[in-house]
């Protein structure tokens, strides 16, 4: 699995992490737009791009922890974005230094359908008036109806090679999806939604010759950096065709009809009820909204790495592996030094 046929596609996009901060400048002097740093994936940016607020994650700096407790301290930030939003309650909040742009606090809010809405449009209004913007109120439809449909369209792309990818698992490791990933977090979608639409023509063209049976399994963490360690998992008999992690896929799942009459309050409704980072959403909502879909969707195996999570992700470990339990699906705890030997050790006993 470590010998993936279209790895030099990757490459491309690893160069663009790695100059992230004079791309997103390039973007920020060309567009005209207010660029805001997001420490997780925590509102729609299709409610906020039609103001002109173009909402980016921050490059996973850190491995393991939420990306709020890597945030560069100053003057790392300058030019590259007009303000940082993360989330209030975060468990990353602490350890983000004084910084030289302003720190929006977004109000999360738990549970879901119409109150959380209301809750998500009074935050949005909140953060687009702090960044010098109009609200949500008279929002333009036609241009709200034209972002959504781009966002649509470029969260199909992710989807697309992620599922690609869960057929024929030698087109790309793990290592490589979740650069996937990071490109299309922390660029806007016009920066690399052509790099994408080519890997996933490719991933579509090129034939499989991955024949080995394999364990489905779903990997839980914070942010788990290069993947290098869910490489190495795999080699033991596993295939990690989901996650519930803050960079993985989970960010690309949601799509709206832009057709609609009332999109607004269709995006607000849709959106609540996303799973969240535990910082925000309590373990027996995100039971709920994710982990009571996972047997459904042939899961039959979850991963915790433990030391790749931060305090909340660490904290509902123990009640997610017990409820995990009693509905049929197997938990091993695991950290990055002893996951191999643990791994071995399960699909050596199934």
């Amino acid at each position: 699995m470590l010998e993936s046929k279209l790895s030099y596609l990757i490459d491309p996009l690893r160069e663009m992490i790695c100059q992230y901060d004079v791309i997103i400048r390039g973007y920020r002097e060309q567009s005209g737009a207010m660029i805001a740093g997001l420490t997780c994936d925590m509102l729609p940016p299709e409610l906020t791009v039609p103001r002109g607020l173009v909402p980016v994650r921050i490059p996973s700096l850190t491995t393991g922890r939420c990306t709020a407790a890597g945030i560069p301290a100053p003057p790392a930030l300058d030019g590259i974005y007009d303000c940082i939003v993360v989330p209030r309650g975060c468990a990353g909040r602490e350890s983000i230094p004084a910084l030289n742009v302003p720190l929006h606090e977004f109000a999360v809010p738990t549970g879901w359908g119409e109150e959380a809405s209301r809750s998500m449009e009074a935050a949005l209004d909140d953060l687009l008036r702090r960044a010098g913007r109009s609200g949500l109120a008279g929002i333009d439809a036609a241009l709200l109806r034209s972002v959504t449909g781009d966002y649509n369209a470029f969260r199909r792309l992710v989807r697309g090679i992620t599922s690609v990818r869960r057929d024929k698992p030698d087109l790309l490791s793990c290592r490589e999806l979740a650069a996937v990933h990071e490109a299309a977090q922390v660029f806007p979608p016009a920066v690399v939604a052509g790099h994408l639409a080519t890997l996933l023509g490719e991933m579509n063209k090129t034939v499989s010759s991955f024949g080995k049976e394999t364990v489905p399994a779903l990997v839980y963490g914070s942010f788990i950096g290069d993947a290098a360690v869910l490489d190495e998992i795999e080699e033991e008999g596993c295939l990690i065709v989901e996650d519930d992690a803050c960079g993985g896929r989970r960010q690309f799942d949601m799509s709206y009809n832009h057709e609609s009459s009332d999109l607004l309050h269709e995006i607000l409704d849709a959106f609540s009820y996303r799973p969240r980072c535990p910082s925000v959403r309590p373990v027996g909502e995100r039971i709920e909204l994710f982990h009571s879909m996972l047997k459904s969707h042939g899961i039959e195996l979850v991963i915790f790495m433990e030391d790749l999570c931060c305090p909340c992700r660490r904290r509902d470990i123990e009640s997610l592996r017990l409820w995990l339990m009693r509905s049929g699906v197997d938990p091993v705890v695991v950290s990055s030094e002893n996951a191999v030997v643990k791994i071995r050790d399960y699909m050596s006993k199934i």
